[in-house]
Parts: structure tokens; C-alpha cells; sequence
């Protein structure tokens, strides 16, 4: 009879024990496997392939939802003069009104009349737009009976482009030339020989005295004397 140690029968039993529980682990582990449902598999890789998969056309819809368009970062400037807070040149987005610009502008003075102006009049890179005072507005009624436009996208000395500035009886060689009863300032500075401070004189005495009954009378402006004169006297009208 074979004898067998404390020690060879706690190794003995010790295999036998790690045997039991490989072989239970091993009927587990293959039950629990055996149950899975597969086709909670399927159905689950079928939602997340249809979530994450996405056409063509579905890519180039939200792509173009996401991308800015053309025009959002494009500025276009402006000449803003005339009776506003802060005449000169603004950069203003492009699609710009004229409101827009007045605002740019730090807006109106107390003098201005904006019932002749187009507000909602869509701005362009290079124009210029003048705002005219209430007195300038009212002896353009009484000159024309046709709208103004306070636009213009001429350079430099641009002018301010009216349909027509005269009355209906002007004749052609009127058409020609700037009437000094109805003129702006820009206008006026057109005529040669007169700067800013002799437009705005022109404009002065027109205020305080009346219309010019002659183009001679112009030379009641401090300032303008016979030679003067003679060198305006051919681009000027009072009708």
C-alpha cells in the first residue's frame, strides 16, 4: 500500500481543486455564451452604421449651412459728406444701406433733411453720398420739379449727381453750367476760383439775402471782385 504524506495529499488535492474550478468556469463561461443574442448585435451595428453614414449630398447640404458666403467678410467705403456729425470716408460692410452710412457717420445734424434721401438705397464700394440741410432741400423745391439724387461714384472731386437741377424752363446752356441760387457746396467748388470758404459764403449770403437776381450779383460775396468774376461768370446761372 502506497503511503502518502500530509504534504503529497494537500498537492493532490490542491490540483484536483483547480481542476474543478477550470472545468466550472470553463461550463459557465460556454452557457453565458451560448445565450447571446446576436441579433441584438445586428440590429445595434445597424443603427450606428445608419447614424455615422452619411451621404454626398448630406455632406455638401451642411457644408454649405456652415461656410460663410461670399460677401460676409467684404467691406466696401463710402464718401459720406454734408450734414452728418462725422462727414468723410466709412467702411462699411458690403450690402450697406444708406441709413448704414449716416450712422457710420455718427448720424445727422440738426440741420439736415433726409426727406429727399432713399434710406434703404443699397451702397456700392466708391460712391459718395451727400446729405443735404433743410434750406438746401427747400430752394430745390422751388427751383425743380424733379427728384434728386444725392449719390455719386465719380473720384476725386465727385460731384453730386441730380437728374436735373434746373426747372423745366432752363435751357441748354443753363444745363451746363451751376446755378448759384440752388447749388451745394460741393457743387460750388466746382466753379473755378472757389474753395470751400467761398462756397460756403456764397451759400451764406444766399441765406440771409435772398436769390441772386444776376449772376453779377455774386459779386456781393465778400470775397469775389471783378476778377474773380470774369473767370466764373462762364460756368454760372441763376435759373
Amino acid at each position: 500500500m502506497i503511503q502518502i504524506t500530509k504534504k503529497q495529499f494537500i498537492i493532490i488535492i490542491s490540483i484536483i481543486l483547480i481542476i474543478v474550478i477550470s472545468i466550472g468556469t470553463y461550463l459557465l463561461y460556454q452557457n453565458s455564451f451560448s445565450d447571446f443574442d446576436y441579433s441584438d448585435l445586428e440590429e445595434g451595428q445597424n443603427i450606428l452604421e445608419n447614424e455615422t453614414s452619411t451621404s454626398p449630398n448630406d455632406i455638401s447640404s451642411d457644408s454649405s449651412n456652415l461656410q460663410p458666403s461670399s460677401s460676409s467678410n467684404e467691406l466696401i467705403i463710402v464718401h459720406i459728406t454734408g450734414h452728418v456729425n462725422s462727414p468723410g470716408i466709412v467702411k462699411l460692410p458690403d450690402g450697406s444701406r444708406i441709413s448704414d452710412a449716416i450712422d457710420s457717420a455718427g448720424g445727422t445734424t440738426a440741420e439736415a433733411d433726409l426727406s429727399p434721401i432713399n434710406l434703404a438705397y443699397r451702397l456700392e464700394d466708391g460712391q459718395k453720398v451727400y446729405i443735404p440741410s433743410l434750406q438746401e432741400v427747400k430752394e430745390r423745391k422751388q427751383e425743380t420739379t424733379s427728384s434728386e439724387d444725392y449719390i455719386s461714384q465719380d473720384s476725386g472731386d465727385s460731384v453730386i449727381l441730380e437728374e436735373n437741377s434746373y426747372s423745366k424752363e432752363g435751357n441748354q446752356q443753363s444745363q451746363d453750367k451751376i446755378n448759384i441760387n440752388s447749388a451745394t457746396q460741393t457743387q460750388l467748388e466746382l466753379i473755378p476760383g472757389v474753395g470751400p470758404s467761398t462756397a460756403l459764403k456764397i451759400i451764406e449770403y444766399r441765406n440771409t439775402n435772398g436769390k441772386f437776381e444776376s449772376i453779377e450779383d455774386i459779386k456781393s460775396v465778400k470775397g469775389i471782385g471783378d476778377t474773380k468774376f470774369e473767370n466764373m461768370k462762364e460756368y454760372i446761372c441763376i435759373k
